[in-house]
């Protein structure tokens, strides 16, 4: 049993529009806020949160009250204060105050405009978050209507990179990400930056560049069965090619969709392909990770098999090669990552990527820069979810992860 809990950001602002830092200050929603907020109640139809709670400005009242009418104000969960940059734009700010826009972006611990300290906007983050967590029996899923500042401090938290980099796009206006807290405690990111409620988004702030979506296949036979297949391939079950079919409506244009050579993930990318009119191409770059002589084995006959070798992978946390004569994870992350580096520095335009939940994962904790034993911060993606990365001068950034709008109410 896990405890769930669900961070909102606020709709869209006036000061969002206008691409303004606004922190403890409110500019009121924007017409395009007020339309998201219909949007952003349809996703919780038929959902009954344990609680619903807010920061007690108006921007969060506000869209949390599009969800229901029980709202729980706290300002524990205020966006940080920006002090005397509210209302200038990251370019303003520059020019106003030398130094302060770099030294904020590097990581160092100061006040943005003379605000809040950043660590200390961090502990109180921290101690919101723990303290909800106990205050949440088994099952429970609490809501929390908040702001972009915050949920990037939550996700550096839940991945363990406070004081670290933490490469990730904003958040969406209205866009959800969900923590899960199961029985050991440790957090994990469930899913990042989910808007898929909405036709549209604006990225106000943070690295541009071309954006790859990066699809999880179908299910197969083999996953229903709990089998690592690896290289070894079964075909999508008859829920796995409506899976694949549903998210088509979710699916941005892309000049060119790669994929796995293997059938499954061939499958799904001939199923999004036909409907984004684009050719799937081929590419063993986007191969799952081998599991060697463990293919198309259950966890349990794996370790029956080998359980020397899995207890040194999955209980000592050493990343071996799978099966003796397999794969590493780290090793699938760097090749996955190598490829699209370089399908990317050809192209340079937006991009699909069809392959499997061991190297999607790997390849998303490279790009965050988790080390092997940090990975179960992240869960496997779910089947045909979608994960993105946008390519800027810095390298990539992960812009969402495990968004699946289009799994529910499909069984």
């Amino acid at each position: 049993m896990a405890k769930t809990l669900t961070f909102i950001r606020h709709a869209e602002t006036n000061s969002n529009r206008l691409r303004t830092w606004q922190g403890n200050y409110d500019s009121g929603l924007s017409d395009t806020g007020i339309a998201q907020l219909e949007r952003l109640a349809g996703r919780f139809v038929g959902r009954e949160p344990s609680i619903v709670i807010a920061s007690d400005l108006s921007r969060t009242m506000r869209t949390a009250e599009a969800i229901t009418s029980d709202v729980a104000p706290d300002p524990a969960w205020r966006e940080f204060h920006v002090g005397a940059w509210e209302g200038y734009t990251s370019e303003e700010i520059m020019v106003r105050f030398p130094g302060e826009m770099e030294a904020f972006f590097a990581g160092e611990d100061m006040a943005p405009g003379g605000g809040e300290l950043m660590s200390k906007f961090r502990s109180r983050i921290t101690t919101a978050f723990e303290s909800l967590v106990s205050s949440l029996a088994d099952d429970d899923e609490a809501v929390v209507v908040t702001h972009g500042g915050v949920i990037w401090a939550l996700v550096a938290h839940v991945l363990g990179l406070t004081g670290r980099s933490v490469r990730i796009m904003p958040p969406f206006n209205t866009s959800a990400t969900v923590v899960t807290v199961p029985d050991d405690g440790v957090p994990q990111l469930t899913v990042f930056n989910d808007a898929g409620h909405l036709d549209d988004v604006a990225t106000h702030f943070g690295p541009s560049g071309p954006r790859v979506t990066i699809f999880r296949h179908g299910q197969t036979e083999g996953n229903v069965d709990g089998r690592w297949q690896g290289r070894s391939d079964s075909p999508l079950t008859d829920l796995g090619r409506r899976q694949a079919k549903a998210v088509t409506r979710y699916a941005p244009d892309m000049a060119a969709l790669f994929t796995s050579p293997l059938g499954r993930t061939r499958q799904t990318a001939a199923i999004i392909g036909d409907a984004l009119d684009v050719e799937p191409e081929a590419n063993e770059g986007f191969l799952e990770m081998s599991f060697g002589a463990w293919e198309n084995l259950t966890s349990t006959e794996a370790a029956t098999q080998d359980p020397e070798l899995y207890g040194e992978i999955f209980d000592r946390g050493h990343d071996l090669p799978r099966g003796g004569d397999g794969e590493t994870f780290t090793a699938t992350g760097s090749r996955f990552a190598d490829t699209l580096e370089g399908i990317v520095a050809d192209t340079g335009k937006d991009l699909g990527v069809v392959s499997h939940g061991a190297a999607i994962r790997a390849f998303t904790v490279k790009v965050m820069g988790l080390a092997f034993d940090e990975r179960n911060r992240l869960p496997v993606p779910r089947n045909t979810s979608m994960s993105s990365v946008v390519y800027s001068d810095g390298g990539p950034v992960l812009a969402s992860y495990n968004v699946a709008p289009h799994l529910e109410g499909i069984t």
